[in-house]
């Protein structure tokens, strides 16, 4: 009868002639250091990070910078809330110990807020202009059902299926034109990096 093997077992015979990269592995754990310091950045905007970085092991330092700025890069998303733009002064608190050219980063950062702000503008513009647009025929759906349930009924535009999909249109667009915009954002940031 054949032996039955368990997945541990097999997992092991599989990968018994494979070695392990030490180098590798220390990048990948400087990389998530830097990762974690961001982390630490958002707990506490109070975080002296450019002291955490000086006392970084100097053969690590390159690492741990690298995964600082990809979870930096990977944060730079357009806000849904006004709370979001607040992630724009831990940014800036991060890539200031990252780029060389600080005064073109405070400039850059400035503009960046100005441009979520603009696009939060103009997503309460999206939301407002098609519940304008959809509010007769809500009203209409109100009055109808009224008639029929013989009480007042209230209706939701967003469980209104045509007001969702109106909305969703309009925001899509949206999104695409500002995150073309963001792409060269995050582009102008990535020249600024200093490594």
């Amino acid at each position: 009868m054949a032996e039955i093997k368990s997945a541990l077992e097999l997992a092991l015979e599989r990968t018994k002639d494979i070695k392990s990269d030490p180098e590798a592995l220390r990048r990948h754990e400087a990389r998530e250091t830097g990762k974690r310091l961001f982390a630490q950045l958002v707990k506490d905007p109070g975080f002296d990070l450019k002291n955490a970085l000086k006392e970084t092991p100097k053969e690590q330092r390159s690492w741990v910078r690298e995964g600082l700025f990809s979870v930096v890069k990977s944060n730079i998303t357009l806000p849904q809330t006004e709370a979001d733009l607040d992630r724009v002064a831990v940014m800036e608190t991060a890539l200031a110990e990252l780029v060389g050219d600080r005064g073109a980063l405070k400039e850059l950062l400035k503009q960046v807020r100005q441009f979520f702000q603009q696009y939060l503008d103009d997503r309460k513009q999206i939301f407002d202009s098609v519940r304008r647009q959809y509010e007769p025929r809500i009203k209409q759906k109100e009055q109808q059902l009224a008639q029929q349930y013989g009480r007042p009924v209230k209706l939701d535009p967003a469980s209104d299926p045509e007001y969702t999909r109106a909305v969703q249109d309009h925001l899509e667009q949206l999104d695409g034109q500002y995150r073309k915009v963001l792409q060269q954002v995050n582009e102008h940031i990535q020249t600024l990096y200093r490594e």
